[in-house]
């Protein structure tokens, strides 16, 4: 007879309701840290010959958990919360409900299931995202500074090709990083 476990993390806490085929179910509250689980998710297995499963919902530590708890269970899935229509459309709504319902969904095979691609795969898409933040960053800068540098006639004069490049002249750069430190102190000139 295998076991069905849902997880309803917090920030604060996790609640856990075991569901098993007789409609058995113990609820039971832990840490909301890895450790917790992890340890958790091993007295469970512990003297017990049926397999494990987990199910949580997906957010923003779901692939850290993934990474952490896959080797806890025998099957893990990340659950897709706005898919499950019988837990987010009721009135009566409690952590302790939502794993219940998370464990029973798993149970029935009818649980929307999210992909968690591998973790290399996961840090690449990191980095691309962070490079585009860095980038509309930038395009801020050049939003805010350029009316201004327009505005003292900088960008006419003294942008000169270097080798094929725009490069503007020392005085305009200490200009520019004046007009910054004064937007930073709120020191307008």
């Amino acid at each position: 007879m295998d076991k069905y476990i849902g997880f309803d993390i917090d920030c604060k806490k996790t609640v856990v309701c075991v569901y098993q085929k007789n409609g058995c179910s113990k609820y039971d509250t832990i840490g909301p840290d890895v450790e917790s689980m992890k340890k958790f998710l091993l007295s469970q297995k512990k003297n017990f010959s049926g397999k494990v499963h987990l199910v949580f919902e997906v957010s923003g530590q779901a692939g850290f958990l993934y990474d952490s708890l896959v080797d806890s269970v025998d099957s893990l899935t990340v659950a897709n919360p706005s898919k499950m229509t019988w837990i987010f459309r009721t009135t009566k709504k409690n952590d302790r409900i939502d794993a219940y319902k998370m464990a029973k969904l798993l149970y029935m095979d009818e649980m929307p299931a999210v992909h968690m691609p591998s973790k290399e795969v996961r840090q690449w898409r990191e980095t691309i995202l962070h490079r585009k933040k860095r980038l509309l960053s930038l395009c801020r800068l050049k939003i805010v500074f350029g009316p201004l540098l327009k505005a003292r006639d900088i960008t006419s004069h003294c942008i000169k090709a270097a080798g094929g490049r725009k490069v503007i002249c020392c005085g305009c750069v200490r200009f520019a990083s004046g007009i910054w430190v004064s937007l930073i102190y709120g020191i307008c000139t």
